[in-house]
C-alpha cells in the first residue's frame, strides 16, 4: 500500500509544477501593511520608489517613477496604486518563473498598460497577462494615470521560456522573404511569406482583425490589415519588427494571414498620430487615393437605415473638381456590431470607422456613428451657411412675425470662434445676438405651440435654413423642446439712430430704430433729422400702433429690421458684419441683386417693422394733462398682470379721459 501511494504522487508532480498565487493588495489597509506599507494620509501618497523592493511570498516588486512618483495613493479613504505616464512596476522571481498576473483596476479610465514581453488584454477592468518569464515589466504611457486596486502573480517552479533578456524561442527562418515598408506588400506575389524588418503601429484592433499603420520619412502613410491571433494592443502601440505572415488577396483585399512572432509593443506613439484622417467632403477620394485598410472620419453624412444584414448607406455632399456639387455614397456594414442610432432622414452624423474592399467594393466598418452636432447661429449668418441642419445654441422665443413666423435669437454677447480648432486655434469674442425666423409653414398649431414658449433646447431646432442672404429664416421639419424654468433677464439688442450711425443691421434683426416719423407721398418713413435717410415703415407686427404716431416727433421704435433684397456682392464684399469681417458668402447667389452696402442709398433696401415705439423729445402739441390711469400687460396665453412677462406682452394703457392705447412689445 505504502509503495502504490508513492507511485501515485510521484505521478502527480511529473503531470504539472507547482503553482502559487501572490496578491498585492494596494486598496485596504491590511494589504498594504502586509507588503510593509504605511497606508498614507487622506490625499497623501507613499512613493514606491522610496519603499525599496517589496517582498511578498517570493515575488519581488520594484517600481521607475514617470512623469509623476510610481505611488500609493488615498483618496477619501480609498486606496489605489498609480502608475503615471512612462512610470512602471516589475515583478520578478528569483527562481522558477512567473506565468500569469491579473491586474485589478480601481478605475477603468486610463487603464492602458504596455508589457515587455508575455501576452496581455483587457476586458473591462481587469488585465490579464500569461507568460513564463523570471520577470515582467508593466508601463503606464498614456496621460493621466493608471489607478490599481489589486495584482495577483501567479508563479512555477519550471524555469523561464520567454526570459526577456534571452535569446528569441521561435527564431526566423533567415532565407524568408524581407519586407521593409506596408507600401511593397501589395506588389508581393500572392502566398508570399515575409518577415517585416522596420517598425509599424495599431490603428485599430477587433478579434482577429488587426490594422497597421506604418510612416515614412515623408510622412506618408501606408496601411495593412493583418487577419489572425495575435495578442492584444493598444491603440498607437508600436510593434516592433521581425514578426512574420503571407500575402494573401480576399475578394479584392489584400491583407496579412498567418501572423506569429508579433512582440509586446515597445512604447506608444503621439496620439496624432492615431486619429482617423478627415474624410469629409472628399469620400469620392477613398477610392482612388487607395484609402483601403485606413481609419477615417465623415462628418456631416446622412444614412439610410441599417438593414438585417448590419448593411447601410452614407450619402455625402461633395463638390467635383470644378466646384459642383456632387452627391457620393458609400457602402457600410456593421462589422463591429456597434449599438447603431435611428436613423432621422433630416439629420446629420458622424461617423468614425475602417475602410476595406469586400467583392471588389470599397466599404466602412464604422467605430462610432453619432449625431452631428448642431450648428452654432452666428456661423450660419458670419459663414452664410443655408440647406438643411440643426441650430445648437439654446435659442430665445422674441415674437411672432407674419406669415406663421416666429422670432429667435441666440442672444450671445461672446462667442468661442472655433473655426480652426483642428489647427489649435480657438478664441473667445466679443458678438452680438443673431436673429433667425422660425417658419412653421401652414401648421398652425405648431407656430402656435413654439409661441407659448420661451427657450428652445438647443440640437432640437431641426429644418432647412434659407434667405441667408436677406431675412435669414429656418423652415421646420419637426417640433422644437422648449426649456422649462429657463434662466432669462433681457434681450441684448442694438440701437441705430438714423441721424448719426449707418445701419449695419442684418436681416431680421430686433433691434431699436431711432429717428423721426414722417409721411411721403402718403406712406410712412423713419428719417434722420435732416431727412438725409428715410426708411420705409410697415406697422404690420403692430397695426395700432401707426395711429399713435405725431409726424415731426422723434421716436425710438422696436423694431425687426428687415432687408428687402440681397445686398450686391463684390471681391471679398459679404454680408455687413459687426464685429469681424466675413469670408465671402456662397449663399449669395441670386441673379437679381439689389443695392451695394458700400452705396450712399443702401439703406433704402431696408424696411423697418415696429413693435412698440416711445417718443425722445419734448412734444408741446400734445395734451400734457392727459394722464395714464392704468397699464396692463397680456401674455401670448392670455394672462393678464401689472407687471411685464418675459418675451411678448400686449400692452394696454389707460388714461383719465377713458381713452387707451394697445401696443405690443417685448420684455
Amino acid at each position: 500500500m505504502r509503495n502504490f501511494l508513492s507511485v501515485v504522487l510521484m505521478s502527480l508532480v511529473a503531470m504539472g509544477a507547482l503553482a502559487d498565487e501572490v496578491t498585492f493588495d494596494f486598496s485596504s489597509v491590511a494589504g498594504l501593511q502586509a507588503m510593509g506599507i504605511t497606508p498614507p494620509a487622506q490625499s497623501n501618497g507613499v512613493n514606491l520608489t522610496d519603499v525599496g523592493t517589496i517582498t511578498v511570498d517570493g515575488v519581488n516588486l520594484t517600481a521607475v517613477n514617470g512623469s509623476t512618483e510610481t505611488r500609493v495613493w488615498n483618496s477619501q479613504g480609498s486606496y489605489t496604486l498609480r502608475i503615471y505616464v512612462d512610470g512602471s512596476i516589475t515583478f520578478a522571481v528569483e527562481s522558477g518563473s512567473i506565468t500569469d498576473v491579473t491586474v485589478n483596476a480601481a478605475s477603468i479610465n486610463n487603464f492602458d498598460l504596455l508589457v515587455n514581453v508575455g501576452n496581455y488584454s483587457v476586458e473591462g477592468t481587469v488585465g490579464t497577462w500569461s507568460g513564463s518569464t523570471s520577470s515582467v515589466t508593466f508601463t503606464h504611457s498614456t496621460t493621466k494615470n493608471a489607478q490599481i486596486a489589486t495584482i495577483v502573480v501567479t508563479t512555477s517552479d519550471e524555469d523561464p521560456i520567454d526570459d526577456p533578456n534571452g535569446e528569441d524561442p521561435n527564431p526566423v527562418d533567415p532565407n524568408i522573404t524581407k519586407l521593409d515598408s506596408l507600401a511593397n506588400l501589395e506588389s508581393l506575389d500572392e502566398g508570399t511569406e515575409f518577415q517585416f524588418t522596420t517598425e509599424a503601429y495599431v490603428q485599430y484592433q477587433w478579434g482577429d482583425y488587426l490594422w497597421l499603420m506604418q510612416l515614412d520619412e515623408e510622412y506618408y502613410a501606408y496601411a495593412a490589415m493583418v487577419y489572425g491571433n495575435v495578442r492584444q494592443y493598444p491603440v498607437g502601440a508600436v510593434i516592433p519588427a521581425g514578426w512574420t505572415g503571407k500575402k494573401t488577396t480576399y475578394k479584392g483585399l489584400v491583407e496579412i494571414t498567418n501572423p506569429t512572432h508579433f512582440n509586446a509593443a515597445t512604447h506608444l506613439v503621439d496620439e496624432m498620430f492615431t486619429e482617423p484622417f478627415d474624410m469629409t467632403g472628399y469620400v469620392s477620394y477613398i477610392e482612388s487615393d487607395h484609402y483601403e485598410n485606413m481609419r477615417v472620419k465623415i462628418n456631416g453624412i446622412t444614412l439610410s437605415e441599417i438593414d438585417s444584414q448590419g448593411n447601410f448607406t452614407i450619402t455625402s455632399n461633395e463638390e467635383d473638381a470644378n466646384g459642383n456639387p456632387v452627391t457620393v455614397t458609400m457602402a457600410g456594414y456593421n462589422k463591429f456590431g456597434i449599438e447603431y442610432p435611428t436613423v432621422d432622414p433630416t439629420e446629420k452624423y458622424n461617423i468614425d470607422g475602417m475602410v476595406t474592399i469586400y467583392n471588389n467594393n470599397y466599404q466602412l466598418y464604422p467605430i462610432t456613428i453619432e449625431e452631428a452636432p448642431g450648428t452654432r447661429l452666428w456661423k450660419v449668418a458670419y459663414e452664410g451657411l443655408e440647406g438643411n441642419m440643426k441650430l445648437a445654441d439654446s435659442l430665445y422665443v422674441v415674437m411672432p412675425l407674419t406669415d406663421n413666423q416666429i422670432l429667435v435669437t441666440d442672444n450671445a454677447t461672446e462667442i468661442l470662434v472655433d473655426t480652426y480648432a483642428e489647427w489649435g486655434y480657438t478664441w473667445y469674442q466679443d458678438w452680438y445676438p443673431t436673429w433667425i425666423a422660425l417658419d412653421c409653414g401652414d401648421d398652425t398649431d405648431l407656430f402656435n405651440t413654439i409661441c407659448q414658449m420661451q427657450v428652445l433646447a438647443p440640437n432640437t431646432v431641426k429644418g432647412e435654413v434659407v434667405d441667408v442672404a436677406t431675412n435669414p429664416r429656418l423652415i421646420l421639419s419637426s417640433t422644437p423642446i422648449g426649456i422649462t424654468d429657463p434662466d432669462f433677464t433681457c434681450y441684448h439688442t442694438y440701437i441705430y439712430n438714423l441721424s448719426y450711425d449707418k445701419i449695419q443691421a442684418l436681416g431680421n434683426e430686433y433691434a431699436l430704430a431711432h429717428g423721426k416719423y414722417k409721411l411721403i407721398n402718403g406712406e410712412p418713413y423713419l428719417c434722420s433729422a435732416e431727412d438725409t435717410v428715410m426708411v420705409r415703415l410697415d406697422f404690420s407686427l403692430n397695426p395700432d400702433l401707426q395711429s399713435h404716431l405725431v409726424e415731426g416727433i422723434r421716436y425710438e421704435m422696436m423694431s425687426v429690421f428687415k432687408v428687402d433684397e440681397p445686398w450686391e456682392v463684390e471681391e471679398y464684399a459679404a454680408v455687413p458684419q459687426r464685429s469681424f469681417k466675413a469670408a465671402v458668402s456662397k449663399a449669395i447667389k441670386a441673379p437679381e441683386l439689389k443695392v451695394h452696402y458700400s452705396d450712399l442709398d443702401y439703406y433704402t433696401n431696408y424696411t423697418i417693422m415696429p413693435v412698440s415705439a416711445e417718443i425722445v423729445t419734448a412734444i408741446e402739441n400734445i395734451d400734457t394733462a392727459k394722464q395714464v390711469t392704468k397699464v396692463n400687460y397680456v401674455s401670448p396665453t392670455g394672462i393678464i398682470s401689472d407687471k411685464p412677462f418675459p418675451g411678448v406682452n400686449i400692452v394696454i394703457t389707460k388714461f383719465n379721459d377713458g381713452t387707451e392705447i394697445v401696443t405690443k412689445t417685448v420684455k
